[in-house]
């Protein structure tokens, strides 16, 4: 499935202006050849189907977007989707928009209003869609979200290897500029959490919910040989205990971008060989998912009974 922003969307204000028919429209959504959207905005029924809860949701997103008097500035859960930003939990059925502080807006059955001053906004625009920016989004969040969805976040916009990344400093300036009166101990502490060298969202839940749940700060990115030379660098490691972990998502074994060519069962067969060399080096490895990391109450006990150590055994 995808999550392509670049949807072919109709409007019956287009529709008519194009000497078309609305109730033509509404006469293909009962029959299912397209979806309805939102009120006024359709898609082809195909389309619809091949996107995935993201991409629905970025589709709701330029719905709104796309009708009305003047362009709403989406931001919080909405301009992150827009701009590819991951999040942990289900994304909202409402958009999210800025308004001026002072405006006297409000909130709608379809849209969540965030009063502000749009001055003090950081906004661009994408697709034709005004959002706030990266930084900015992440900002947001870290206001409003929890700690691991917030943090899972920031980490993926200061991603070393992304190309659009975003620095520290970046998302500081943000926090100065947006002039944030209430929160701002929640979002300091995402901020300084957060870090460049997750490699994955279910990296970032994880050691967010580490942090969480007590645990030894692990060592991210720690490279390991052998005397074949270099096995890896791994998500977490506990050097101090002989023990390292690593966190697996479904991608990993089924997007083309993760294979690189590869057959999933090819990818199984190399993690397995380079757990072999990992383990022969005297070093223990616990291995989780997706669904464990982003769930504390599965994988706080999951870690202890693996003996990832906590903070408090060294008295901390």
């Amino acid at each position: 499935m995808t999550s392509t922003p670049d949807l072919p969307l109709i409007t019956t204000g287009a529709l008519e202006h194009a000497g078309g028919d609305r109730r033509s429209i509404a006469r293909a959504s009962t029959r299912g050849s397209v979806h309805r959207v939102r009120r006024g905005v359709y898609v082809p029924a195909e389309a619809w189907r091949e996107l995935d809860a993201v991409g629905r949701y970025r589709a709701l997103c330029q719905s709104v977007s796309l009708v009305g008097r003047a362009r709403p500035v989406l931001s919080h859960w909405s301009a992150a989707a827009v701009h590819g930003l991951p999040i942990v939990g289900e994304w909202p059925r409402e958009v999210h928009r800025l308004i001026e502080r002072t405006s006297g807006g409000r909130s709608t059955a379809e849209t969540i209003a965030h009063p502000t001053r749009l001055d003090c906004a950081d906004v661009v625009e994408m697709k034709g869609m005004l959002v706030t920016s990266v930084a900015r989004t992440v900002v947001d969040l870290a206001a409003t979200s929890s700690f691991a969805s917030a943090v899972t976040t920031a980490d993926f916009s200061l991603h070393r290897k992304r190309p659009a990344r975003v620095m520290k400093a970046d998302l500081y300036a943000a926090f100065e500029q947006a002039r944030v009166t209430r929160f701002q101990r929640r979002i300091e502490s995402v901020l300084q959490f957060s870090t460049s060298l997750a490699d994955s969202p279910a990296e970032s839940a994880s050691r967010a919910n580490l942090h969480l749940g007590g645990f030894e700060v692990p060592e991210l990115q720690r490279e390991y040989f052998d005397a074949d030379g270099f096995i890896g660098a791994t998500d977490f490691a506990w050097p101090g205990y002989r023990l390292v972990g690593e966190v697996d998502g479904r991608q990993k074994y089924l997007k083309p971008e993760y294979l690189k060519g590869r057959t999933p069962g090819e990818v199984v067969y190399e993690e397995k060989v380079r757990e072999d060399r990992l383990r022969a080096l005297s070093l223990g490895v616990v291995r989780w998912d997706w669904w464990r990391a982003i769930d504390p109450a599965r994988l706080h006990p999951f870690l202890r009974a693996a003996g990832v150590p906590l903070r408090a055994a060294r008295g901390r």
